[in-house]
């Protein structure tokens, strides 16, 4: 029999929408015969775009890694308190040849890459030839920590369904793109659905309502949606092989894509090493091709007891 789901710790790694109280795809089911726990999810991401509409221009070159810890606390037998601390880092990074490299190989697209210099760092954008937001040097710190309030509504052996809210607090640097310099709040609901007994179906959807922001003030919208749907297939019984689609509407009021709507996938797996605890391997893509990062590397380890 399969294990109920657990959604991969990804998100938009788009240093734009990072820094806004997106929540992570959270699971269904709160962790059973557990106090408390911690999560430890590493996301590394590399992308390199320049977007130009009308007198509008944006050029991304960058790699960001995202360290998330996760406190979870049990307040009652239907309810979790989950404590988000973001630690951030952007730079020049490693991955900028290997990807080139990559592309080349297998004959995919190189975009822009050949006619750049690896491993540099560089966010700029102007729009009537003004200069509104530039950064060309490394910028690392503590992120937006967001509580996390979930409450299960039901569950049983075939089916899961809870609620949750998110307050995401202005702890970040706006000025180095590890937070907005607003309060963000969310609400959704998340569900899963045995398909069989070997596979699941989880996913979520809900509300993100974004405070005024210090990054493009005059283009940041203060509503969003945003939604996870997934697959999980136990292939052993200690390993779940997971395929999972995320997506958001637009950050922001601009025709550039790289500021528009997301759809991603990731695929992967989840290798459970013992009843306490279970470690995540995964690699996300960007589906819409400009809207986020090239490619995301997530590793999460889960610790219950």
């Amino acid at each position: 029999m399969a294990n109920p789901a657990t959604p991969f710790l990804v998100r938009d790694q788009n240093p734009f929408a990072l820094i806004y109280g997106l929540p992570h795809a959270t699971a269904a089911r709160l962790p059973e015969d557990s106090h408390q726990g911690w999560i430890f999810s590493l996301n590394g991401s590399n992308q390199l775009i320049r977007h130009t509409s009308q007198d509008t221009e944006l050029l991304v070159d960058l790699e960001t890694w995202q360290l998330n810890l996760f406190y979870d606390y049990r307040l009652k037998d239907n309810w979790l308190l989950r404590i988000q601390l973001p630690l951030i880092s952007h730079g020049g990074g490693f991955m900028d040849a290997p990807i080139d490299r990559y592309h080349e190989i297998t004959g995919l697209p190189r975009d822009i890459r050949p006619v750049f210099e690896d491993d540099l760092i560089q966010i700029r954008y102007s729009e009537d030839q003004n200069t509104l937001l530039e950064i060309n040097q490394r910028q690392k710190g503590l992120g937006d920590i967001a509580l996390q309030l979930g409450w299960q509504a039901d569950k049983s052996t075939e089916y899961a369904l809870s609620h949750w809210l998110s307050l995401k607090l202005p702890s970040g640097d706006s000025e180095k793109l590890t937070g907005s310099g607003g309060t963000d709040i969310a609400a959704w609901s998340a569900l899963d659905y045995r398909l069989s007994d070997a596979s699941w179906f989880y996913g979520q959807a809900g509300l993100l309502y974004m405070n005024d922001s210090e990054v493009l003030q005059h283009r940041h919208n203060n509503w969003a949606a945003f939604a996870t749907a997934g697959i999980a297939y136990q292939a052993w019984p200690d390993i779940q092989l997971k395929a999972q689609f995320d997506l958001h509407s637009a950050l922001y009021d601009s025709e550039l894509k790289y500021l528009s709507e997301v759809v991603q996938l990731t695929f992967g797996g989840s290798y459970r090493i013992n009843a306490q605890q279970s470690i995540d391997f995964a690699i996300a893509e960007d589906i819409q091709a400009g809207a986020s990062p090239d490619v995301n590397f997530n590793i999460s380890w889960w610790l219950y007891y």
